[in-house]
């Protein structure tokens, strides 16, 4: 072959794997990419989940907001809209997450008294958002007595069954007493989108309904600013399966379609009462980043780059390879005319050199190749190669068996692999050769004989090397994949734990909270006994701790999932203190605590979240309180250090802790047990958790100092930069 022909072949060989590499590099990187997309929208379906349990959350705290309102409305007269107005202001502080745009009390007017009702009241009933209409004759309605706000959706003396999806829901509640039902949404006279919320209750004087009014455009818009992750959007549709043959759906919040350059949406059904939502979480390109796909883009174009490498060194090795193997023929006709110059050159070199021609017969050979022929007798010019592999085979260099069959098979192999190819084997005295063989341009070719024994030996030693450094490397892997998955699998159960806790607890939370209140407050007659009255009361206060347990819960969850912001008021801290003292003082005087609470004169004010600075105070004190025996005393001290920073100390000459447990009370879910203390706290252990959390969220920190049987300390300390000095502006001055 022509060494043009040769650089032909080699060029449309490495053409060849260029284009496979090129092409499995991209088609990897493809799937890589897919399969990084995948994950992450999967991510994104378990974030959607996760906010829906939260807006689930939120509807059951209405409901029980509603409820509460409505059992404490019929325990007490609030029949006149002065008092109604100062009632419903007050429990606007009950929960702060849950807000009602407005609050009415319903009378249920049958079709024969409505006529007296109207002569009572001087007016006739009104439709809800046309005061000027006349509502129409029905079987019965439902007219409003009591508002919290003349400008909101329902004024006085309007009948709440005007509006279908407001109808729809106090009727349910009234023929459900106890239940809390949530209406289909329905956009007001005044714009925007609202959700009627209603439970039935009775005064003297009849049957009504409290029903409040939510705003649901405000509330998924805060919703999204506080808990959406960045990337995910969510719009709210109503399906309306009432009054077609098919489900409907009304977009409330956003439109039908997802916004343009959404990646997916996960779509969840909710059911509460009357209203049948559908939350579309709509995941934008955005989200997290967008997809993880820095290992496709890196198999993508590294292994493009490394295809082109390989062929570019391949291609300059076959080049280099031809072009040697021309140098070989060119010296093979310079050693036909310089026969003892080649001689002597060929026996001076530490390789075997021997030149056969076309018939397999020897031309001539170097020095060397005597010893690798094992000194073969009668060796000669013109010896055919067959002689000297019988003479091999004799020696058992060829292996074992006949030596008439060793030679014809070894010749043949010869004969097979052609003038140009190269083989190994091993020597009967242990050595290793490598046999290299160049055809020559007239016919015959050139055989290259290498003693390869100390580097064969060389070679096995480094791959022994490398497949135990393989080994241990993939020990390793191994251990550190499984301990990833055991963290991923320990926070996933972790999660649902959460979620399904809260999801469980609920719903009876909220009946043995309902029904104690009932037998509490005798909502339907005197219960004949005072005991009865005493354990319902017990039995309350259990629900109401049971469910400030599980808001604990809930807040340290929000921390850990960075899901709480921090508010930045001006909080005068006397009154604060002032506040919480005045809770806990029933709770002392009931244990025989003293409570004294003293403050620094010219304390500045701190700023930060009060409401997080309150339930950090309150946490402690209920502690020290709940730990110190009866006859003990409790005191809350708030002063400035030399650099101006804050601190609030709270101290008792309670039960005390020991030294090695004071870092492990400050751990979600410990408690110490009665081995080290004198007396056992209710609760899971939460309470110093979250002031541990909240106080690093203000940029602070939490210190205990104790001893058994001598109190306790409990220190928090603002940091200097959030004292400041009170002014007229300042709205807490």
């Amino acid at each position: 072959m022509t060494i043009g022909r040769r650089k032909l072949a080699v060029g449309a060989a490495l053409l060849c794997f260029t284009f496979l590499g090129l092409g499995t590099s991209l088609l990897t990187g493809e799937r890589l990419r897919t399969a990084a997309n995948e994950a992450w929208i999967d991510k994104g379906k378990v974030d959607a989940r996760r906010m829906t349990e939260s807006v689930l959350f939120w509807i059951s705290k209405a409901e029980v907001n509603l409820r509460a309102l409505a059992g404490q409305f019929q325990n007490q007269d609030y029949r006149d809209q002065k008092s109604f107005f100062a009632f419903i202001d007050k429990a606007e502080s009950w929960d702060p997450d849950v807000t009602f745009d407005s609050v009415v009390y319903a009378q249920r007017i049958l079709r024969e008294g409505r006529t007296a009702y109207e002569a009572q009241i001087d007016s006739h009933l009104k439709v809800i958002g046309k005061p000027d209409l006349r509502a129409p004759e029905v079987f019965e309605s439902f007219a409003v007595r009591l508002v919290s706000r003349e400008d909101g959706i329902f004024q006085m003396n309007t009948d709440l069954t005007t509006l279908p999806a407001v109808k729809v829901a106090v009727i349910t509640a009234r023929q459900t007493p106890g239940h809390v039902i949530l209406g289909p949404a329905f956009e007001s006279s005044k714009g925007g989108r609202h959700a009627v919320i209603a439970t039935a209750t009775d005064l003297v004087d009849g049957t009504g309904v409290m029903a409040a009014t939510i705003d649901l455009v405000k509330f998924f818009a805060g919703f999204s600013a506080d808990y959406l992750p960045n990337g995910i959007q969510v719009r709210l549709i109503e399906r309306d399966s009432e009054s077609h043959a098919v489900n409907s759906f009304i977009p409330i919040i956003g439109s039908r379609q997802p916004p343009a350059g959404a990646a997916d949406t996960e779509i969840i059904r909710i059911t509460s009462g009357q209203a049948r939502w559908d939350l579309h979480w709509d995941i934008m390109p955005d989200y997290l980043d967008g997809p993880d796909d820095k290992l496709a883009l890196l198999v993508s174009v590294g292994g493009s780059l490394l295809t082109l490498m390989i062929a570019w060194i391949l291609y300059a090795i076959s080049m280099r390879n031809i072009h040697f193997q021309q140098l070989v023929e060119d010296r093979t006709a310079e050693l036909s005319q310089n026969s003892m110059l080649i001689q002597l050159t060929m026996d001076s070199i530490d390789q075997g050199f021997a030149v056969w021609n076309a018939d397999r017969r020897l031309v001539v050979w170097s020095q060397r190749c005597v010893d690798f022929w094992h000194h073969p007798p009668g060796l000669r010019p013109g010896m055919h190669m067959s002689d000297l592999l019988k003479h091999l085979a004799e020696r058992g260099a060829l292996g074992d068996g006949i030596v008439g069959d060793i030679v014809n098979r070894k010749l043949e192999e010869i004969v097979d692999a052609g003038a140009a190819s190269d083989e190994k084997f091993a020597m009967s005295d242990g050595r290793r050769m490598h046999i290299r063989r160049f055809p020559l341009t007239r016919g015959g070719h050139v055989s290259v004989y290498t003693d390869i024994t100390e580097r064969e030996q060389a070679t096995e030693e480094l791959l022994k090397s490398r497949d135990d450094l393989e080994i241990r490397v993939q020990a390793r892997t191994l251990d550190l994949q499984r301990a990833r998955d055991e963290a991923i699998k320990a926070n996933q159960t972790k999660s649902e734990f959460m979620a399904n806790m809260s999801h469980e607890l609920r719903t009876p939370l909220n009946a043995i909270i309902g029904f104690s209140q009932l037998a509490a407050y005798e909502t339907f007659g005197p219960l004949g006994n005072s005991k009865y009255q005493e354990n319902a009361s017990i039995v309350a206060t259990a629900g109401e701790y049971l469910l400030q347990l599980i808001s604990d819960i809930l807040d340290l969850s929000k921390i850990e999932a960075n899901a709480i912001s921090l508010d930045n008021d001006a909080i005068d801290l006397a009154g604060v203190t002032d506040k919480v003292v005045s809770l806990i003082r029933p709770k002392a005087q009931t244990a025989d605590v003293a409570i004294t609470a003293s403050v620094d004169e010219n304390l500045p004010f701190l700023q930060g979240d009060e409401l997080r600075v309150t339930q950090m105070i309150l946490n402690l004190l209920d502690n020290a309180v709940k730990y110190t025996p009866a006859g003990g005393s409790v005191s809350i001290h708030i002063g400035t250090t030399a650099d101006q920073a804050i601190e609030i100390k709270i101290s008792d000459n309670g039960v005390g802790i020991s030294k090695d447990n004071i870092a492990r009370v400050i751990l979600p879910f410990n408690q110490v047990n009665s081995n080290t203390m004198v007396r056992n706290g209710d609760g899971i252990g939460l309470g110093l958790a979250l002031v541990n959390h909240l106080i690093e969220m203000h940029g602070g920190r939490l210190s205990l100092k104790s001893a058994l049987g001598e109190g306790t300390t409990a220190t928090l300390t603002f940091p200097s930069g959030r004292s400041i000095s009170p002014s007229p502006k300042n709205p807490a001055s």
